[in-house]
């Protein structure tokens, strides 16, 4: 069986569900979203403080010669179900998860946790198809999707968040959902869980200053720094950028939607400005506003950048994420080296 990945939450939420399946597959190009569902199913099965031998994590390597059905059925003596969590989705995988919803354990889960897989892969072709089997597609959020993740999370909370906030919070996210609800978290933290003692109905609700105060780390900054830095076509700081941005787990991807993004408003800005507008007009029109330490830098951009040169770049930044899109859509992804190049060939354009 398969659900579309709009009903995953909502699967996940109300796990373990009636008709309990014997092997679950969660997969798709959101790796953080893909651990984050499976940690969330496996801690639904198995309850508070489980005996730690009801689990056994298996990589695609270890699941030959029936070892999967192994697992399953080595219950142990103080528990009365066992879960069987697997990482990767290669071919043997495929095999051994074929080989063992031949004849499952009835007090068993299986959840397989790996990447993309096209329609046709063995794997998703087995789970889909099997009436005992669920399939779970994690796909990156845009930020339409990121920003109702984000207020229905916060508003199970007990908190509301200021639509100011919420634009900026949204920008600062990466797209992998992991990520997202570690951080939604931390906001929570910062304001103060339901039922501790500074918690009201007035610090329930999330000002920009709050999103600025628990959100405002080194990954937003970093994305901040690339997008000056291709900006203001300084190639090295660029360079060094992107490599924070990748060992911090951001996708280059979602660098190039940000740097999209900023360079759709610089366009805004420029034309503001060629048809007389003061420039501090021109500021105005970024969103969320611009920290008082970046104006300096964009009012550098403005300089640099004439409406025709960000004309070429977003034409560029449009394609590459169609491409994106279209990998995508395929179970592919952008390679994150051809992503840095594009960056790095629009910073190289701003000084010419």
């Amino acid at each position: 069986m398969k659900l579309t990945a709009s009903k995953v939450d909502a699967f996940v939420d109300a796990f373990p569900p009636k008709q309990m399946p014997a092997l679950v597959l969660v997969y798709g190009p959101d790796q953080g979203g893909v651990r984050d569902i499976g940690q969330r199913i496996c801690a639904a099965f198995l309850g508070a403080e489980p005996d730690p031998l009801q689990r056994a994590d298996l990589n695609d390597t270890d699941v030959t010669g029936g070892r999967l059905g192994d697992e399953a059925a080595a219950i142990p003596m103080f528990g009365d179900k066992k879960l069987v969590l697997v990482r990767g989705g290669g071919g043997q995988v495929a095999r051994a998860a074929g080989d063992y919803l031949a004849a499952p354990s009835q007090a068993a889960l299986v959840v397989i946790e790996t990447g993309a897989l096209r329609p046709s892969a063995a794997l998703r072709k087995l789970v889909e198809a099997h009436d005992a089997a669920m399939a779970l597609p994690c796909f990156e959020a845009d930020a339409r999707q990121l920003a109702q993740l984000m207020r229905d999370q916060l508003e199970a909370e007990g908190f509301r968040i200021e639509a100011a906030a919420l634009e900026a919070a949204v920008a600062r996210l990466a797209t992998d959902r992991g990520i997202m609800r570690r951080e939604i978290e931390r906001l929570v933290l910062y304001k103060g869980p339901r039922g501790s003692a500074g918690f009201s109905s007035d610090t329930a609700l999330i000002t920009l200053d709050d999103v600025d105060a628990a959100l405002g780390d080194q990954s937003t900054l970093t994305l901040d720094s690339l997008i000056d830095a291709v900006a203001l076509g300084r190639v090295a700081a660029a360079d060094q950028a992107l490599m924070r941005l990748t060992a911090g787990g951001q996708t280059l991807q979602t660098a190039l939607g940000a740097v999209r993004r900023h360079f759709q408003v610089l366009h805004l800005a420029t034309g503001l400005i060629e048809a007389g507008a003061p420039q501090a007009q021109a500021l105005s029109s970024f969103r969320p506003p611009l920290h008082f330490r970046r104006k300096p830098l964009v009012e550098n951009q403005l300089r640099l950048w004439s409406r025709r040169k960000i004309e070429r770049a977003l034409s560029l930044l449009h394609k590459s994420e169609i491409d994106a899109r279209a990998m995508r859509a395929a179970g592919t992804r952008l390679p994150e080296a051809v992503a840095g190049q594009i960056l790095l060939r629009i910073a190289r354009a701003a000084q010419r």
